[in-house]
C-alpha cells in the first residue's frame, strides 16, 4: 500500500512539474495565433513601399506630405550624355511571408521570413523628345529572400484573465536580397545644420549586428518632419564590377522609404567624391535625405526605410542577373 502510495505521488509530482515548465501544444497554438495578430497589425513591420508597381525616376516621391503639402516629385538626377535617363522598378508578383516561434515561459522569439518574386523593369527615356528608347529598356524576372527576429514579451494587464498581455518588444533589421555580389556593411546617419555641415551621428547600423541588433519597438529611429539627414552607406561589391563612369564605381544604393506604394519615396545616394559624398569610388556611398512630414493632420506616423545596393549589370545588362542587398528599418516622423 506505501509503494502505490509513493508512487502515485511521484507520478503527480512529475505531472506538475511537466505542467509548470512552460505551455503546452495547446496554449502554444493559442499564443502562435495572437502574436501573429500583433505581427499583423503593427505598421512598422512587413513589405508594404517596397514594390513600385513598376518603373520609376531614380530619385522620386509620391503621396507623402512635403512642406508644401501632398505631391509627387519625379527628378532628372541622371542624364547620361544629356541623352537618356534611366528608370527602373519593381513590379511584385508573389509575397510570402513565414513566422516561426520559439516559445518560452513569458518570452518567445519570432523568426520571419519574406519569399518575394516579381518582375524587375528598367527603361530608358530619350531626353529630347521624351520617348522611350526601346533598344536600352528590359525586364527580368527575379526571387528574394528577406529575414528578421521579432522578440514578444508578456507584460502586466489586470484587464485581462491571464493577468497579462503580449507585445511586440523589440525587432531586429529585415535583411536580405538576391546573390552575394553586393552586400551593404554599415548605415551611418547625421545631422545636418542650415548650411549643410555635418553635425553628430544620429544612428549606425553595422553588418555584424544586423542579425541579432535588437531595436525596442517603442524606441524606433526618429525624424523631425523636413529636417534634411546625411545618410552614408558603405558596401561591398564581390565582382566582377560592370561599370559606366570614371569612378569606376560598380553599384547604385538607394534609400527607398514609406508606408505603401502610394507613399512613397527614393533617393540615390552617390560615391562620385563630390558635393557630401567625400571620396570617389571607396565603397561609402552619400546623400541628403529631407524627411517628409508625418501627413496631413497627424502628429507622428510610423514609416518603413529599404536601404539598397545594386550591382549595375543588374540594371544595365538584360542579362546580367539580379543581384541586391537590403536592409529594412522602420523609423517614426513627428511634426
Amino acid at each position: 500500500m506505501k509503494l502505490i502510495i509513493k508512487l502515485t505521488a511521484i507520478i503527480l509530482a512529475i505531472l506538475v512539474s511537466c505542467t509548470n515548465n512552460g505551455p503546452n501544444v495547446s496554449d502554444e497554438l493559442n499564443i502562435e495565433s495572437v502574436l501573429r495578430s500583433l505581427v499583423d497589425n503593427d505598421s512598422a513591420l512587413g513589405m508594404d513601399g517596397f514594390g513600385s508597381s513598376g518603373d520609376m525616376d531614380l530619385d522620386h516621391e509620391v503621396g507623402l506630405e512635403s512642406e508644401f503639402g501632398l505631391g509627387k516629385m519625379l527628378s532628372d538626377t541622371l542624364l547620361y550624355g544629356q541623352d537618356y535617363k534611366i528608370r527602373f522598378g519593381r513590379r511584385i508578383f508573389n509575397k510570402e511571408r513565414s513566422i516561426d516561434f520559439e516559445v518560452g515561459v513569458d518570452t518567445v522569439i519570432g523568426s520571419v521570413t519574406f519569399n518575394i518574386t516579381g518582375e524587375f523593369i528598367v527603361r530608358a527615356i530619350d531626353t529630347t523628345n521624351l520617348e522611350l528608347i526601346d533598344s536600352i529598356g528590359f525586364s527580368k524576372e527575379f526571387s528574394s529572400y528577406f529575414y528578421r527576429k521579432i522578440r514578444f514579451v508578456q507584460e502586466s494587464d489586470l484587464d485581462s484573465i491571464e493577468g497579462f498581455r503580449w507585445k511586440i518588444d523589440a525587432i531586429t533589421p529585415l535583411t536580405g536580397g538576391t546573390g552575394d555580389k553586393v552586400n551593404i556593411s554599415n548605415i551611418s546617419l547625421y545631422s545636418l545644420d542650415s548650411l549643410l555641415n555635418t553635425g553628430e551621428l544620429i544612428y549606425s547600423f553595422d553588418i555584424d549586428e544586423s542579425g541579432e541588433l535588437y531595436i525596442d519597438r517603442d524606441d524606433l529611429p526618429i525624424y523631425a518632419s523636413f529636417d534634411k539627414i546625411l545618410i552614408q552607406a558603405q558596401v561591398i561589391n564581390n565582382g566582377p564590377e560592370f561599370t559606366m563612369n570614371s569612378s569606376e564605381a560598380g553599384e547604385w544604393v538607394f534609400v527607398n522609404y514609406g508606408r505603401s506604394r502610394m507613399e512613397r519615396g527614393r533617393r540615390r545616394l552617390q560615391d562620385l567624391g563630390l558635393n557630401v559624398d567625400q571620396a570617389a569610388n571607396d565603397n561609402i556611398h552619400s546623400g541628403i535625405f529631407r524627411v517628409h512630414g508625418p501627413g496631413p493632420n497627424q502628429v507622428r506616423g510610423v514609416f518603413r526605410t529599404f536601404y539598397e545596393t545594386i550591382d549595375l549589370s543588374t540594371i544595365f545588362v538584360s542579362d546580367g542577373g539580379y543581384n541586391t542587398c537590403v536592409w529594412s528599418i522602420p523609423y517614426k516622423v513627428l511634426r
